[in-house]
C-alpha cells in the first residue's frame, strides 16, 4: 500500500503540473503515441548504496519508438509529511528500439555514494522525462517500488575492461641492444584502454589504484601458463616501471613496482537548493602502453625455431646464441621462460612454426590494486582481464648472398645484402569522440642508386566519430655518383611535401641547391558534430582541432669534397649530403555544444590541449667514388652513413565534459485545502558526461635509432648485376 500510495502522489502532482506547464501531447497529423510506466522492480538481490544496481522497468507503448530516455530517481521514504523528502538523482538511460505493446526492459545504474543514508527508499521512475516525444497523455510516465538500501561497505575495486588495439603481433625478434638502442628508450609493442572503477566509496573517500601488465604464455599441449611482466612507462617520474624490480641504471635488486593510475572518487550527486547536479564518473578509462621486454621475441624464436633436438630439411642448429640480456629482466627469468618453453611441438622444418604456435595462446593480462596496503578490497576477483593477442614470429632473414666477380678486388671483402636501416611507431588511441595519434616512419637504403632517405610523419584524428589525416608530411634524399649504366630515374635531390586533408598545401621538388629554411608552418582547422544524450536531453556537441604545423629543415649537398667522416681529404672524387628534417605539430581542441529545445540549457567544461610532437632526423653521408665506369667499364663506390632518429612528444592532457539542465517531478510537502502531503514540484538537474579524460600519457624524448658509420661497397663489373660488401 505504501508503494501504491507514493506513485498516486507523483500521478496526481504531476498531472497537476503538466497540464499548467507543459504542452503535453496533440499536433496535426497521425495520433501522438503514448508511454506508460507500468512497473519498476529492484533486480540486484542486496542493493548498497555506492555500487551497482540492476532493475528491471515495464513500459508500454502504443507505436515502436525509438530512443526513449528513463531518468531514475532515489526518493526518501518517511512518514512524516512535514519532513522534506530528497529526491536524488541516479541517472537516465536509453531503451533504443521500444516495441509497440508492453516489454521489459534492464537497466543498469549506480547509486551515488552521495544518497549517503542508509534505509528505505522509493526508486521511481520517469519515461520521457522531458517531454522530448509528443504524447497522448502525459500523466502516466511514473512508477516506483520501495527498496531497502544498505550502507557502504568495503569498496570494491574493479576492472572493467581491457580492450587491445590490436589483435595481432609480429614480436621483434632483434637482440636487445639491436631494438632499444640508448637510453633503455624503445617504443611500445602494444597498447590498450583499460577500464577501472570503485564501487562502495562514501562521500569524500578515495581510492588511488595502481596497475601491473604481463604476457601470460598459455601451453596447450601440457595445460601450464607462464607469466612475462611487461614494462609500464611512469609519467611522474619520466621512466619505465621496474617490472622485475631492476633498477636499469643500477642493476641493483629491489621490489617490483606497479604503475600508478590515479586516484579514484566516487559518483555524487548534489542537491542544492531545487536543483541536482549528478556526474557520469561510474568508471575511469586510461590508455596504456605495453612494452615487451627485448629479450622475448629471441626466446621464442629460439624455442619455436632452434628447439634442442634434431630437424629434418635444410636447417642447421650451431646459430650462435646473444650473450647480452635486457637489463630489466634477470638471469633466472629468462631461465624460468626457457624452461616453460622447451619441449614445444616441432614441425622440423625451419621457419614453419604452425605446430609449435598451435600449442601456444597468447593474452595480455592486467591487473590492478589499491595503492595503499592498507585499503582492502571486497572482491580480488574482478582485478584481472587477459584478452587475447596472437603473436608472430617474423620471417626469417635471407641467407648470405653469394657474387661472382673473379679476379675482381672489391674495397670490402664481406658479401652482403643492400643496406636498409629505419624505424617507426603508431600511438593507438580509441577514444570514440576525440582520438588524436601520431604515426612516424623513416628509414635510409643503401644500393646501386646511391643513398636514398625517407621520413613520413603523419597525425591521424578522429572527431565525433569522423576519422581522417588531419596531417601528413613526407620527405625524401637521394645522393647517387655519376657512373656508367646508372639508371636515369635516379638521381639526386631532396624534396618534401606537406599535405592538410589529403590536400597539399606546401611541396619542393628535387633539388640540390643547398637550402637552410627554418620553419615551414601553417595554421589549419577542421571541425565536426555529433548529437550525444546527455541525462535524457538530445544535444548536438561540436569540436575542431585546430593548431601550427609544419616541417624544420636544412640540407646541403657537395662534390668533390673532402671526406665527411675522415681525417682528411680523399684520393677519390666524394659526394655527400646532410640533412635535418624535423617535422612538428602542436594541436589544440576547441568544443561547443547546444540544444534545441526551449527551457533547456547545455554546455562544455573543461580544456583539452591535444599533444605537441617534436621529430628530428639527422643523417649525414658521402660517397666515395673508386671507379666510375667509363673507362674500365667496372664500378665500384663505398657510401658511409651516419643517422640518427629520436622524438620528443608531450600529451594529450585535459578533460571535457558535456552538460544539459533539464526539469523532473520533485517531491515536496505541500498544502492541498487543508491537508499536507506529499507531492511534486519541479526541480532543475544537471547531468554531466564526460567525453574525454586523460592525464599528461608522458612527455619523453626517444632515439628511435643512431647507426654511426654504416658503409657499404657497391660494385658493378661489366655486364653483371650489382654486388654488395660489408667490412
Amino acid at each position: 500500500m505504501i508503494v501504491t500510495r507514493a506513485r498516486l502522489w507523483i500521478l496526481i502532482s504531476t498531472a497537476l503540473l503538466l497540464s499548467s506547464c507543459s504542452g503535453g501531447g496533440g499536433g496535426s497529423g497521425s495520433s501522438p503515441n503514448n508511454f506508460t510506466a507500468e512497473a519498476v522492480d529492484v533486480i540486484t538481490s542486496d542493493p548498497r548504496i555506492g555500487h551497482p544496481l540492476k532493475v528491471s522497468v515495464q513500459v508500454k507503448a502504443d507505436k515502436p519508438a525509438n530512443n526513449v530516455s528513463i531518468s531514475l530517481l532515489a526518493i526518501d521514504d518517511t512518514d512524516d509529511p512535514n519532513a522534506e523528502a530528497r529526491q536524488i538523482p541516479l541517472g537516465t538511460e536509453s531503451i533504443e528500439n521500444l516495441p509497440a505493446g508492453s516489454s521489459n526492459h534492464e537497466l543498469n545504474l549506480t547509486i551515488p555514494s552521495s544518497v549517503e543514508f542508509a534505509g528505505p527508499y522509493h526508486i521511481a521512475i520517469v519515461v520521457d522525462p522531458v517531454d522530448e516525444i509528443v504524447e497522448s497523455d502525459e500523466d502516466d510516465n511514473t512508477s516506483t517500488t520501495k527498496v531497502n538500501l544498505g550502507a557502504t561497505n568495503t569498496p570494491n575495486i574493479l576492472l572493467a575492461d581491457v580492450a587491445l588495439d590490436r589483435a595481432a603481433l609480429i614480436i621483434n625478434t632483434d637482440e636487445y641492444l639491436d631494438q632499444v638502442g640508448v637510453d633503455n628508450v624503445y617504443n611500445a609493442d602494444a597498447g590498450g584502454t583499460i577500464t577501472i572503477g570503485a564501487d562502495g566509496l562514501e562521500v569524500d573517500e578515495t581510492v588511488d589504484i595502481e596497475a601491473f601488465a604481463s604476457l601470460r604464455i598459455i601451453r596447450t599441449d601440457n595445460g601450464t601458463s607462464h607469466d612475462v611482466p611487461l614494462y609500464l612507462w611512469n609519467t611522474a617520474e619520466q621512466r619505465y616501471i621496474k617490472a622485475y624490480g631492476i633498477d636499469p641504471d643500477t642493476s641493483v635488486q629491489g621490489v617490483v613496482e606497479w604503475l600508478p593510475m590515479g586516484t579514484f572518487t566516487p559518483q555524487l550527486s548534489k542537491i542544492i537548493g531545487d536543483e541536482a547536479e549528478l556526474d557520469d564518473v561510474t568508471r575511469n578509462s586510461e590508455h596504456m602502453d605495453f612494452y615487451f621486454p627485448g629479450k622475448l621475441g629471441f626466446e621464442l624464436e629460439q624455442a619455436l625455431r632452434y628447439p634442442p633436438k634434431p630437424c629434418t630439411g635444410t636447417c642447421t642448429l650451431n646459430d650462435p646464441l646473444p650473450t647480452v640480456p635486457p637489463p630489466d629482466l634477470t638471469a633466472a627469468a629468462i631461465d624460468d621462460l626457457k624452461s616453460f618453453l622447451s619441449g614445444l611441438p616441432f614441425s622440423g622444418v625451419r621457419g614453419d612454426e604452425s605446430l609449435s604456435l598451435a600449442a601456444l595462446d597468447f593474452t595480455v593480462c592486467v591487473k590492478i590494486r589499491p595503492a595503499d596496503p592498507m585499503v582492502s578490497d571486497s572482491i580480488a576477483e574482478d582485478n584481472e582481464i587477459c584478452p587475447a593477442i596472437d603473436i608472430f614470429l617474423p620471417p626469417l632473414p635471407p641467407g648470405t648472398p653469394t657474387y661472382n666477380v673473379g679476379s675482381y678486388v672489391p674495397q670490402f671483402n664481406t658479401p652482403s645484402d643492400p643496406l636498409s636501416s629505419g624505424d617507426g611507431f603508431a600511438t593507438k588511441n580509441n577514444n570514440k569522440h576525440f582520438a588524436f595519434n601520431i604515426d612516424f616512419s623513416a628509414g635510409s637504403s643503401a644500393d646501386n642508386r646511391g643513398y636514398i632517405e625517407e621520413v613520413t610523419a603523419g597525425l591521424p584524428v578522429r572527431l565525433f566519430g569522423f576519422g581522417f589525416d588531419f596531417l601528413r608530411i613526407t620527405g625524401r634524399a637521394q645522393l647517387v655518383p655519376d657512373y656508367l649504366g646508372k639508371p636515369a630515374a635516379e638521381q639526386s635531390g631532396f624534396s618534401y611535401e606537406i599535405r592538410f586533408l589529403n590536400q597539399v598545401i606546401e611541396n619542393l621538388p628535387p633539388t640540390t641547391g643547398s637550402v637552410s629554411i627554418s620553419l615551414v608552418e601553417y595554421s589549419k582547422e577542421v571541425g565536426k558534430e555529433q548529437q550525444f544524450f546527455v541525462g535524457p536531453v538530445p544535444m548536438v556537441a561540436g569540436g575542431s582541432i585546430g593548431g601550427s604545423f609544419g616541417i624544420d629543415y636544412s640540407f646541403g649537398y657537395g662534390g668533390d669534397d673532402p671526406s665527411l667522416f675522415g681525417s682528411g681529404a680523399s684520393a677519390n672524387p666524394v659526394i655527400s649530403v646532410g640533412t635535418s628534417i624535423g617535422p612538428f605539430a602542436k594541436l589544440e581542441a576547441l568544443i561547443f555544444a547546444g540544444v534545441g529545445i526551449k527551457g533547456f540549457s547545455a554546455g562544455v567544461e573543461g580544456v583539452l590541449t591535444l599533444l605537441e610532437e617534436k621529430i628530428v632526423y639527422f643523417i649525414g653521408t658521402e660517397i666515395e667514388v673508386f671507379d666510375d665506369g667509363f673507362e674500365s667499364g667496372d664500378v665500384e663506390f663505398i657510401t658511409t652513413q651516419l643517422q640518427k632518429l629520436s622524438n620528443i612528444f608531450t600529451g594529450p592532457i585535459g578533460k571535457l565534459n558535456l552538460f544539459a539542465k533539464y526539469t523532473v517531478p520533485k517531491v515536496a510537502t505541500c498544502k492541498w485545502k487543508f491537508i499536507k502531503v506529499k507531492c511534486i514540484k519541479l526541480g532543475t538537474i544537471k547531468a554531466t558526461k564526460n567525453i574525454y579524460t586523460t592525464p599528461a600519457l608522458f612527455r619523453r624524448e626517444d632515439i628511435l635509432f643512431e647507426d654511426p658509420f654504416v658503409e657499404l661497397d657497391v660494385v658493378i663489373l661489366s655486364g653483371q648485376s650489382p654486388a654488395y660488401f660489408i667490412p
